[in-house]
């Protein structure tokens, strides 16, 4: 955890206020629930297991389990209505999957729990010029190698709307290595706009791939704290990708040689360290010298 990542954490509170249009005093309330939280909260812990701490709160002061429900799925049938025309996209090119690949990284804008902000517009423009969008960091031909002998993938979701990016990229990768047996990860309960089982039916992810939910409500993946049995299948997986810059807050520091990540790093203690600009995409080899911000725990 780094005191950085506290404007964020309030940012969020005044996100949902205006989302569910709060009324001045619940917005104030959920302020001073989050500083007090964050005033008290043990800085060895990652800011998306913090997060879940926080979140705990906020469904308490509103009396709602998932405030954003509604958004969540009005962002996953919009990515539905643009699939098609994005399959299409990518199977067009002369290398679907560095399209595929990036297309994804690409749907990660879509974070509520972010400090910039997206419209309808933006992600359309995104999706429309990621072909010419360079990843600032490229380990794909690893990634590449790894997928030509891995009989198992565990590909963790981030967010609501991207899940559905994450499916078209799902698909390809059943095309090219069709022995492959894929397992995705979602959250175990609500947590912004973070996927769960819920998002994965209405994208019909079970298509493609056998969907599992992590049994926690952190803001990423914190292992520690998730089921018995989806650290078995992390575990046992011969590849895992990991979507989002919360899983990789989540898992930085694990000692796996089999897991990559891919997000949009999108506050400069994440991109700094990097090499990376804000708002730069990745697909990223883990490593042990990975460090994050000024304070790797």
């Amino acid at each position: 955890m780094n005191k950085a990542c506290f404007e964020c954490d309030r940012v969020q509170m005044l996100k949902i206020s205006q989302f569910l249009n709060l009324n001045k005093q619940t917005q104030e309330k959920l302020l001073a629930m989050a500083d007090t939280v964050l005033k008290q909260c043990d800085m060895s812990k990652t800011n998306p297991e913090i997060m879940a701490g926080i979140w705990e709160e906020v469904i308490q002061i509103l009396g709602n389990k998932d405030p954003y429900e509604k958004i969540k799925q009005y962002y996953n049938e919009f990515m539905m209505a643009m699939s098609e025309t994005i399959r299409q996209e990518i199977l067009s090119v002369e290398d679907p999957f560095e399209s595929a690949l990036k297309i994804a990284i690409t749907g990660n804008l879509i974070d509520f729990a972010a400090k910039h902000t997206f419209d309808e517009s933006t992600i359309k423009k995104l999706l429309k010029d990621a072909e010419k969008t360079q990843l600032t960091v490229d380990d794909s031909n690893e990634l590449k190698k790894q997928l030509n002998t891995a009989h198992t993938l565990l590909y963790l979701g981030d967010n609501c709307g991207e899940i559905v990016l994450d499916k078209l990229f799902i698909e390809l990768l059943k095309i090219q290595y069709p022995a492959l047996k894929v397992y995705y990860g979602v959250r175990g309960k609500p947590i912004v706009n973070d996927v769960t089982l819920k998002d994965a039916t209405e994208v019909n992810m079970a298509e493609v791939a056998v969907v599992i939910s992590n049994g926690d409500g952190s803001l990423g993946t914190v292992l520690e704290r998730t089921s018995v049995e989806f650290q078995s299948v992390f575990n046992q997986a011969d590849l895992i990708l990991s979507k989002g810059q919360g899983n990789y807050e989540g898992l930085l520091g694990n000692s796996k040689e089999n897991l990559f990540f891919m997000f949009m790093a999108k506050c400069e203690l994440v991109a700094k360290p990097l090499g990376v600009p804000r708002l730069g995409i990745v697909c990223l080899k883990n490593r042990k010298q990975l460090k994050w911000g000024e304070q790797s725990h």
